[in-house]
């Protein structure tokens, strides 16, 4: 299932985020305006890996084209 995702922060619309010193694999990412909780850093990697991958489906499909062209 893919999820709807932005880069915003949904409470104040910021793009910066922070990611405090933690133990390894438990850092949680954390807004730098407003200080909200985006979960796991790990959970929030894997949010953003399926636009990651389109956007790499996309481009190979251009570079494609751009080589037959």
């Amino acid at each position: 299932m893919k999820l709807k995702t932005s880069p915003e922060c949904p409470k104040c619309g910021s793009r910066s985020k922070r990611f405090p010193p933690g133990r390894e694999d438990q850092y949680h990412v954390y807004c730098d305006d407003c200080d909200y909780d985006f979960g796991r850093f790990d959970y929030f990697q894997a949010q953003f890996r399926h636009a990651v991958e389109d956007l790499e489906a996309r481009l190979k499909g251009r570079e494609g084209d751009a080589s037959t062209s």
